[in-house]
C-alpha cells in the first residue's frame, strides 16, 4: 500500500489522500483539509423545532453529519468547512453561523453533564458491588452461611453479582464513549474555521472555531476539584456507612448473646456504647454520602449538617482510635476517615467559593 511521508515525517496513506481529493480540496503541504458543504435552502440547516424569530439554532443531525465527514478526513489534518447555500430564505448568514457556534457549544455542556451523571451513577455501582462483596465476605467470617455446598454455591453467587456491579461501574465510567464529548472535542481539534458562502461562491462570513471555542464557559481546576473531592468523600461515606451498618449486625447478636447470657452490668453497658457508636457512625457516614453526592450533583440538602458532621465523625472516630489503640482494623478505619471528612470538608468549601464567585459574576 502506498504511503507517503510528509515533511514533519508524518506517515499517510496516500492512497487514502487521493480519494479524499476527489471530492475535498487538500492542502498536503499545510495539512489542511477544506470541505465544501452544498445546501439548497438555509431552513435545511435549521432545528425547526426551536423557533425564535432572532436567532436560528443549527440542526444537531446536521451536526452529526459534518461530525461523520470529518472523521472520514486523517486525523493529522485540519479542516476547513465552507458552507454554501443557493437560497438564504431571508435569513441572516451571520446569524445561522451564530446558530453553529451555539449548537456546538450547548452540546458541550450537556457534555459536562452527561459525564458528571455517569461518574455519579459509576460510583453508586461501586458502593453497590463493594458492600456486596463485603458483606460476602463477612458471612464467610462469622459463618453465617454455614458449611454445607448450597452455601458456598450462595456465596459465589453473591460474589459475582458482586463483581458485575464493579465492571459495570468501569463500564460507565470510562469504557462508555459520548457521541456528545467526541463530537465537541473532534470540532475543536481538527476544524480551524466554518465559512458560510451564497451561490456565486461568494463569502458571506467566516470565523475561527478556535476563537469561538475560547468562550465556552469550562470548568475551572477549582471546580474540578471541588466535584472530585465531592463524589469521591460521598462514596466512601456510602461505602462505609453500609459496611458499618453491615458489621453491626454481629454487634447487636453479641450484646443479645450477653444479655441471655450470666453477665456483669458493665459489660452490658459496654458493649450496647459501642453498639450505639457504630449504629451512630454508620448513620452518620450514610447521611454525609447522601449530602456530598447531592451536592456534587448540584443540589444542596443538609446545609448545616454537612460541616457539623465531618467534624463529629472525626473526633468519634478518633476516640474510638484511643480507645483501640494498637488495633490495626479501628487504625485503618479511622485514618481512612479523617482522609475522606478532609476531602468532604475541602469539596464543601470550595463548592461554596465557586458558587459564590458565580453569582458576583453574574451581577
Amino acid at each position: 500500500m502506498s504511503k507517503k511521508k510528509n515533511k514533519n515525517r508524518i506517515i499517510v496513506n496516500q492512497r487514502e489522500i487521493d480519494l479524499l481529493n476527489k471530492y475535498y480540496e487538500i492542502d498536503n503541504e499545510n495539512r489542511i483539509v477544506t470541505m465544501p458543504l452544498h445546501y439548497d435552502k438555509a431552513s435545511d440547516l435549521i432545528n425547526g423545532k426551536i423557533v425564535s424569530k432572532d436567532n436560528y439554532l443549527f440542526d444537531y443531525d446536521e451536526l452529526t453529519s459534518i461530525n461523520d465527514m470529518i472523521k472520514r478526513v486523517p486525523f493529522m489534518y485540519k479542516i476547513n468547512i465552507n458552507i454554501q447555500i443557493d437560497d438564504y430564505e431571508d435569513y441572516d448568514p451571520d446569524k445561522l453561523l451564530s446558530g453553529f457556534n451555539d449548537a456546538m457549544e450547548l452540546n458541550q455542556y450537556n457534555y459536562q453533564r452527561e459525564r458528571k451523571n455517569n461518574f455519579l451513577k459509576a460510583g453508586l455501582l461501586l458502593v453497590v458491588g463493594i458492600s456486596i462483596l463485603f458483606a460476602i465476605a463477612y458471612a464467610k467470617l462469622n459463618g453465617w452461611f454455614g458449611e454445607s455446598k448450597a452455601a458456598e454455591v450462595y456465596s459465589e453467587i453473591f460474589d459475582i453479582f458482586g463483581w458485575v456491579f464493579i465492571w459495570e461501574c468501569v463500564t460507565v465510567a470510562f469504557l462508555t464513549p459520548s457521541e456528545l464529548g467526541v463530537s465537541g472535542n473532534m470540532f475543536k481539534l481538527r476544524v480551524m474555521n466554518v465559512s458560510f458562502y451564497d451561490i456565486e461562491n461568494k463569502l458571506l462570513c467566516s470565523e475561527h472555531l478556535g476563537d469561538q471555542a475560547k468562550k465556552w464557559e469550562t470548568e475551572k481546576r477549582v471546580e474540578l476539584a471541588s466535584k472530585w473531592s465531592l463524589l469521591i468523600s460521598g462514596i466512601g461515606f456510602l461505602a462505609m456507612g453500609v459496611m458499618g451498618a453491615i458489621s453491626t449486625v454481629t454487634s447487636i447478636s453479641d450484646l443479645v448473646s450477653i444479655i441471655n447470657e450470666i453477665a456483669t452490668a458493665s459489660d452490658v453497658i459496654a458493649l450496647v456504647l459501642v453498639v450505639f457508636l457504630e449504629v451512630l457512625i454508620a448513620a452518620l457516614d450514610i447521611l454525609g454520602g447522601v449530602a456530598a453526592l447531592a451536592r456534587y450533583n448540584g443540589r444542596v440538602i443538609l446545609r448545616k449538617f454537612s460541616y457539623i458532621f465531618a467534624g463529629l465523625l472525626i473526633i468519634i472516630s478518633i476516640i474510638i482510635a484511643v480507645v483501640n489503640f494498637g488495633t490495626a482494623q479501628y487504625m485503618i478505619s479511622t485514618l481512612a476517615t479523617i482522609i475522606i471528612s478532609i476531602l468532604y470538608i475541602f469539596g464543601l468549601i470550595s463548592n461554596r467559593i465557586v458558587n459564590r464567585t458565580k453569582e458576583e459574576n453574574k451581577e
